[in-house]
């Protein structure tokens, strides 16, 4: 005879424990409606999802706090209140009746949760938050054909005055490195004149100051200072010799090329940094507090893709610009779900060469806007001098305002970005006594144009998918779901600034924040369904 396996999801009940408990189940069961998230959240992880594939969350021991129930909860605590703290989520689990019966009456700490935080639930968390998205398009129609991508900057829990600039570094470097030299010369003159020519010749100036090479020279400072006998001093009413004098400077020096060093490593590409959090890099942003001054402030650049108001999928970089950041979301949305979305409308801080080619390249329907296209659908007469206000002809050639075709003049070829780019330069030949001339241009060669054909293709794609009904209402769409959830998270919930540091602890926060932020979404999705079929009825 065959026994059905039981699995864990199936095992896993809540069992009234009388006299106490028997109350909290019997008033959560009438007093919370079906449609709670706390509801949702139990139905998701006790039969939806599978714990046993996530090592990090089998391995979570504790009998007396399982990990489904400190799970259920965090995402309760995340839904209703859009982001709780450590001590919140213990006052929550005391105090609440939703939490309490989630947690089958036990009183988890805020240090039980930062454990279970930092140990079980942060590995697994991204692919959790996928899981709740399949089990939401189980549940409710969901457009994943379209993901409407957008980005936004979130202050990082840095200190203030902690900024590393990347220029004035490599500044000071340089005059450290400078000074350090200079100081070695003096040091082989000092070397020589007093019979240690040996030294001398085996210091080398030219040789890169790296940390073996200064603890080297730090030690032939030392051998020379006992072969001479000389006692190092310090404090008021000593007088320091001329060899302690240059190995005090030699070791402040070495400690400043050591730290420069450090923040070069630190910095990577960055322009800048933050000391406090090393990953986060300065940003402008809407409002500064150093008195309104126009200072950075050290932040994340989030990227969200979103499909009928529920975040699909989320990107995290260091970038102040979001041009460069469309090619890795939606590279790491098809290796989360397994396809590429069929379009992805964004605005045009998204429209570049190198996007427009791979989304041609794996058959995404152009729907980003680029630069200026505003202005070339609203051309006016002050603007006509202006490239993009010139006229083409079929081939491609520009026509300047006097209508003279311009003459290729060289083809290049770039390589610096993703995707080889082929430019064509123009010139014109009737600028030489042409009445426009002197509003037009200022060269004395002749008006010239830079063009890459396949762009101007691309961006004619472009126009013409924005141009239909369907179009117009993505574009619309992408308005009130993209920025309107960075709105609902940002003014609603006061989430404007995150809470943990660094790249992998910011990731697992806003995981956690959007998983909220769905849950919330669908329960309302629900709701409303529930109102509109009770009206019809």
């Amino acid at each position: 005879m065959q026994l059905n396996k039981i699995t864990r999801a199936q095992s896993i009940t809540i069992q009234p424990q009388l006299p106490c408990d028997f109350s909290i189940n019997f008033s959560y069961q009438e007093e919370v409606p079906a449609s709670d998230p706390s509801r949702i959240i139990r139905d998701f992880v006790e039969s939806f999802l599978d714990l046993s594939r996530f090592p990090s969350l089998t391995s979570w021991n504790s009998t007396q706090f399982p990990a489904y129930q400190l799970l259920e909860t965090s995402l309760l605590a995340m839904t209703v209140f859009g982001f709780s703290s450590l001590r919140e989520l213990e006052d929550l689990s005391r105090y609440d009746m939703r939490f309490r019966f989630l947690l089958n009456g036990v009183y988890p700490s805020h240090q039980t949760y930062h454990r279970f935080f930092n140990s079980a639930l942060k590995p697994c968390m991204e692919q959790i938050f996928i899981e709740l998205n399949h089990y939401i398009e189980l549940h409710d129609s969901v457009d994943t054909d379209t993901l409407f991508l957008d980005g936004t900057k979130l202050e990082a829990n840095a200190n203030k005055m902690t900024f590393v600039w990347m220029k004035s570094t490599r500044k000071y470097q340089t005059s450290a490195r400078k000074k350090m030299m200079e100081l070695l010369k003096q040091f082989k003159k000092w070397l020589t004149a007093h019979g240690y020519g040996e030294r001398s010749a085996a210091i080398s100036i030219l040789q890169e100051l790296d940390m073996d090479h200064l603890m080297t020279l730090d030690q032939v400072f030392i051998d020379t200072a006992e072969d001479e006998k000389i006692v190092y001093v310090a404090g008021r009413g000593h007088r320091k010799s001329e060899l302690q004098r240059m190995h005090d400077q030699f070791r402040e020096l070495s400690v400043k090329l050591q730290k420069y060093e450090a923040y070069t490593e630190t910095a990577g590409g960055r322009n800048s940094f933050s000391k406090t959090d090393t990953d986060a890099t300065f940003m402008h942003m809407k409002y500064d507090y150093y008195n309104h001054t126009g200072v950075f402030k050290p932040g994340y650049n989030v990227q969200a893709g979103v499909s009928d108001g529920y975040i699909r999928i989320l990107q995290v970089t260091s970038s102040p610009s979001d041009s460069k950041d469309f090619i890795p979301t939606v590279e790491r949305y098809r290796q989360k779900y397994g396809v590429y979305p069929q379009r992805v409308p964004a605005d045009a801080g998204y429209g570049s060469y190198d996007n427009y080619c791979y989304c041609e390249e794996h058959g995404i329907e152009l729907m980003m806007k680029y630069n200026l296209q505003e202005k070339e659908s609203h051309i006016r007469k002050a603007d006509r001098f202006k490239s993009y206000a010139f006229g083409k002809q079929e081939d491609g050639t520009p026509v300047c305002p006097a209508g003279h075709p311009m003459k290729l003049e060289k083809v290049t070829q770039s390589n610096k970005g993703l995707y080889p780019r082929t430019n064509h330069l123009y010139r014109s030949e009737h600028c030489q006594g042409c009445p426009l001339c002197r509003e037009c241009t200022r060269s004395r060669k002749g008006r010239t144009m830079n063009i890459c054909h396949d762009l101007e293709r691309q961006k004619g794609i472009v126009r013409e998918n924005m141009a239909t009904e369907r179009g117009q209402e993505l574009m619309i769409q992408r308005s009130i779901q993209s920025e309107g959830t960075f709105g609902q998270l940002k003014e609603d919930y006061s989430y404007t600034r995150l809470r943990r540091r660094g790249k992998d602890g910011v990731e697992f926060e806003l995981w956690m924040v959007a998983a909220g932020h769905n849950i919330r979404h669908y329960c309302n999705r629900k709701s409303q369904m529930k109102e509109r079929s009770s009206h019809l009825n």
